[in-house]
């Protein structure tokens, strides 16, 4: 944590007008995609039991090609996490077969371009044609939604919560892009969730006229919906939506304010970052939540017992800019059960 918010203070002092980007034209990963893959981390007991079992079940569709299995181990680990970087947020077996063939097919091709550019057992130059044969049949045949396949029954829980703990790390870091020092991009398409592999996966046409429909539908959203219904986007859309208001608004504070962090005490204080972006007799306090399964989801209200945040000297409390209430502090301190009583995420406006 004193390591994030160093880095924030030397870019305020020294590039306050850099980009941040979390997702290209060029990235291997969206946003989306790292947001889950980071939440991996988060679980490594969850993470090494299933690996294993998942290897064990998939055994049967390698292939052996010159005496080595394949996909070998790291080809697997690879495309393991990236079933749980990428995996649908509607339910798979519920999917039409031409909506799944076309999410198998995506996989495929991600899978053989990392393979030809890790240059070990296929390349560009010197195509290994058994060997991709091999590895986008594996891929074809886990994917099978047959009832008899034991290896998607194991998947799909381990992946639901991954999404979710993903979902919350993507929160985090868009609200973290949108405040911290430097200059927010958003890549097209993710204003909602995105969840392409390199290119041309991340160049696909964007659905404008459906970030439209669902703009236009944030007015009449309560925070309660927002979050119930995660899956859908909406709530990326409602944070980007907001911060973009208020920082057309007040200018300054992003481009000239200081950056304090601001400490947390309490049961999950290492889980959440804190920090106030002040100008003129403007503040703005920040808080996002981090390493999240740890806490539960969604992490909101008491889930977060006793933990608080010291205020700058002074505050009493400010208006939260997502939901319009006031949060009132005792002697500057407020607990995040307040602060973050109806969404996973807080901007305070003093």
């Amino acid at each position: 944590m004193e390591d994030f918010h160093q880095h924030n203070l030397d870019r305020q002092k020294d590039w306050p007008a850099t980009l941040l980007a979390t997702s290209t034209h060029d990235t291997k990963r969206s946003e989306d995609v790292r947001a889950r893959m980071a939440a991996i981390s988060e679980m490594p007991e969850i993470w090494r039991r299933s690996l294993g079992r998942w290897r064990r079940l998939n055994r049967r569709w390698k292939k052996r090609i010159d005496e080595n299995e394949a996909p070998d181990r790291n080809e697997e680990y690879l495309l393991y996490q990236t079933l749980l970087g990428t995996w649908p947020l509607e339910p798979f077996l519920e999917l039409s077969t031409e909506v799944r063939q076309s999410y198998v097919t995506r996989i495929q091709q991600y899978m053989a371009k990392a393979l030809k550019e890790a240059k070990l057992n296929t390349s560009w130059v010197q195509p290994n044609e058994p060997w991709d044969s091999a590895v986008a049949g594996f891929v074809e045949k886990i994917l099978d939604p047959s009832p008899k396949n034991r290896f998607l029954e194991s998947f799909i829980p381990v992946a639901e919560e991954v999404a979710r703990a993903g979902a919350i790390n993507s929160l985090s870091q868009t609200l973290l892009k949108l405040t911290a020092p430097g200059v927010p991009d958003i890549y097209q398409g993710n204003e909602i969730w995105d969840f392409s592999l390199v290119d041309p996966d991340n160049r696909q046409p964007v659905d404008y006229e459906k970030r439209k429909r669902m703009l236009e539908s944030l007015g009449k959203a309560s925070p309660e919906d927002l979050l119930a219904n995660w899956r859908d986007g909406r709530i990326k859309l409602f944070l980007i939506q907001r911060l973009l208001h208020f920082r057309r608004e007040n200018t300054n504070l992003f481009a000239q304010g200081s950056y304090l962090p601001l400490g947390v005490t309490g049961e999950f204080a290492d889980y959440c970052i804190a920090y106030v972006r002040q100008f003129d007799g403007r503040s703005l306090i920040l808080l996002a939540p981090r390493l999240s399964s740890r806490i539960g989801f969604p992490p909101v209200s008491e889930a977060w017992r006793d933990t608080a945040v010291q205020l700058p000297e002074g505050s009493v409390g400010g208006r939260d800019l997502f939901t319009g209430e006031n949060r009132m502090a005792q002697k500057s301190r407020l607990l995040l059960a307040e602060a973050v009583a109806r969404l996973p995420f807080s901007a305070l406006v003093l």
